[in-house]
């Protein structure tokens, strides 16, 4: 048998790694746009598990909203990059990512998801895409920690492999902190709403107060709303007009305690979690009354607190159906919904 030398197997082992990289990071890069004269836009839900506990069911909250063949990500929990994967768009095919607010459930995956864009795109040889960032204020903060994060591993990168570009400069951050207007190109137009997740004030390292927004999607072939997590919202009611799709986020309260133990501590935390739930969530019956209020034609439930059960969904469904007689789709990983789209699209 014929010896093989290490730097022989090092040289096979780098060129498989290339080859692997490459071939994620085409995936979903060219999604091919509809016909001339058509509009498509579906939604596809990456992560629909709410709250920052590891679940074997499902992957934190991530949502992507493609128009015409143009992912855009909504929220970045743990896992998104392998979400991504798995609904067929490698992390380099997203150019635009939109963060509802900064808890680590919807903002874990992004430092993976950056990485993976950077390392995939710099393998390939490709000119460095550029990644905008949209968030509530802090979200300069968010991309700069995840750059000094990446730091590491690309110093260790490019001490071997020096024609690889750097990560600083491929991510954009825009920190949004107002209503109104938020993104626009030639599929889309985005508006923000601040809504009632944060209802105690705190700030960021620049002094901003710390904001939680929905977002309304227009584009060809109709409207999406993402109310990202929030109270009862006379604001996000407002944005969801006479929306094509509501995707909302739901909680079914639970009786009994919501934090272990038994101490005055717990006791006080257990009060603290139960108040933030019930002020700073929507139940499926508040969700079922915006959604009447609004006029919106279907509804779309994720960021799902509790097992994933047929119980759990008809309990949501009979909420939901209380006031909003529209069509009700209780979310799993991976759902893609299609617009129907607009006469004359």
């Amino acid at each position: 048998m014929k010896a093989v030398s290490g730097r022989s197997i090092g040289r096979a082992l780098r060129l498989a790694m290339l080859a692997t990289v490459a071939a994620f990071a085409g995936a979903g890069a060219d999604a091919a746009p509809a016909g001339q004269g058509q509009h498509a836009t579906k939604i596809v839900l990456l992560g629909t598990k709410g709250g920052p506990t590891a679940d074997p069911q499902r992957s934190e909250p991530a949502s992507l909203l493609v128009v015409d063949g143009k992912p855009f990500l909504i929220d970045a929990g743990d896992g998104v990059a392998r979400q991504l994967a798995k609904a067929g768009y490698a992390p380099p095919a997203v150019r635009n990512v939109f963060i509802t607010h900064h808890h680590l459930d919807h903002t874990a995956g992004l430092e993976p998801f950056m990485a993976l864009t950077w390392i995939g795109t710099g393998l390939q040889g490709k000119p460095r895409p550029q990644v905008d960032i949209y968030g509530p204020p802090a979200t300069h903060a968010l991309v700069g920690a995840a750059l000094d994060y990446i730091s590491v591993s690309e110093r260790i990168f490019r001490s071997g492999i020096p024609g690889l570009p750097t990560a600083p400069g491929m991510f954009v951050a825009h920190d949004i902190d107002h209503d109104g207007a938020a993104y626009h190109d030639d599929l889309v137009t985005v508006t923000a709403a601040r809504n009632t997740h944060f209802q105690h004030p705190s700030s960021g390292p620049d002094g901003k107060r710390d904001m939680s927004f929905a977002y309304r999607f227009e584009t060809p072939a109709g409207s999406v709303v993402f109310t990202g997590d929030t109270g009862p919202s006379d604001a996000v009611t407002a944005l969801a007009k006479g929306a094509d799709v509501l995707v909302s986020e739901v909680y079914v309260p639970r009786p009994g305690p919501l934090a272990g133990g038994s101490g005055p501590a717990q006791t006080q935390l257990g009060k603290q979690l139960a108040e933030h739930m019930a002020l700073e969530h929507l139940s499926p019956d508040e969700v079922g009354k915006m959604a009447a209020r609004a006029g919106v034609k279907t509804v779309i439930l994720t960021h799902i607190v509790g097992p994933n059960s047929p119980e759990l969904t008809q309990t949501i469904e009979d909420g939901v159906h209380k006031s909003f007689k529209g069509r009700v789709i209780v979310g799993t990983d991976l759902l893609e919904f299609e617009l129907p789209g607009k006469k004359g699209s």
